[in-house]
């Protein structure tokens, strides 16, 4: 759990998202057939459509196998520029105890050219909110194509959960914007003090991260702009309120009465 210094913070800057995307369908926004995302590699993995997505309508949920793993991955493979450093990111949502998630590019001519930067070396673990990840790299030696790949593994020997995601980009680093998030700070608005519920005003729909003086999450959800988040079971006293739209991310302080 992040310290409350760290929750506090605001950077200066923050990061976009004003890049030249190269995966089409990021949000998976769009599934002609029903049963995949349009653009994603579906042989063997079981999709789910879900309309609790960080952004936009839908996330696409990939069910953990029993054994080994399923990576879902754009298709086609992407064409890269070996002089250029590329960035992986995206949001992703654990919170399951039978799956478990590591992001998963591939530097690939014929085959795959090894290991890299962006590979996780770590696993997700499982949480109630969204989560980033975001990971850079030049190319191996002698690649010509990237395969992002979002992999999925059973977790403690069993399968059957469903890690979500949303909002995947692989772009080149040097087509990043970036802007004031002051900008977005001063169009964050909400009652600081409060009694049955938080209500925002927001430039977009945003994560609303609700935490305890301590650090602890009490709670977390995606709210657009006029929707409130219910503190009626929240004991008096101050609390840090994060609102986070992918790009930019603000913290406020509230007090419960």
């Amino acid at each position: 759990m992040k310290k409350i210094f760290t929750i506090l913070s605001v950077c200066a800057l923050t990061f976009a998202s004003a890049q030249t995307n190269l995966i089409s369908n990021p949000g998976f926004e769009t599934w002609t057939n029903g049963t995949s995302p349009d653009g994603w590699y579906a042989t063997g993995i079981t999709f789910t459509q879900s309309t609790a997505a960080h952004s936009g309508t839908y996330a696409a949920g990939v069910t953990a196998p029993a054994t080994s793993n399923k990576t879902t991955n754009p298709t086609p493979d992407i064409t890269i520029d070996p002089t250029k450093t590329y960035v992986f990111s995206g949001w992703y949502l654990d919170n399951t105890p039978n799956g478990t998630f590591r992001y998963w590019n591939q530097w690939r001519n014929t085959g795959d050219t090894g290991s890299n930067s962006l590979q996780a070396s770590e696993y997700s673990t499982d949480s109630p909110e969204w989560k980033f990840f975001t990971a850079e790299g030049v190319p191996n030696a002698g690649a010509t194509v990237a395969r992002p790949g979002l992999r999925v593994y059973p977790e403690n020997n069993v399968g059957g959960g469903i890690i979500y995601f949303d909002d995947i980009m692989f772009y080149d680093k040097a087509t990043l914007a970036v802007i004031d998030v002051k900008e977005f700070d001063k169009q964050v608005k909400m009652n600081t003090i409060v009694d049955n519920e938080l209500t925002l005003r927001l430039p977009e729909r945003s994560t609303v991260n609700i935490y305890s003086i301590d650090g602890k999450l009490v709670s977390s959800n995606r709210v657009s702009d006029g929707g409130t988040v219910s503190t009626a079971g929240m004991a008096k006293g101050n609390y840090i309120v994060t609102v986070d739209n992918g790009s930019a991310k603000v913290s406020r302080k509230i007090i419960k009465k």
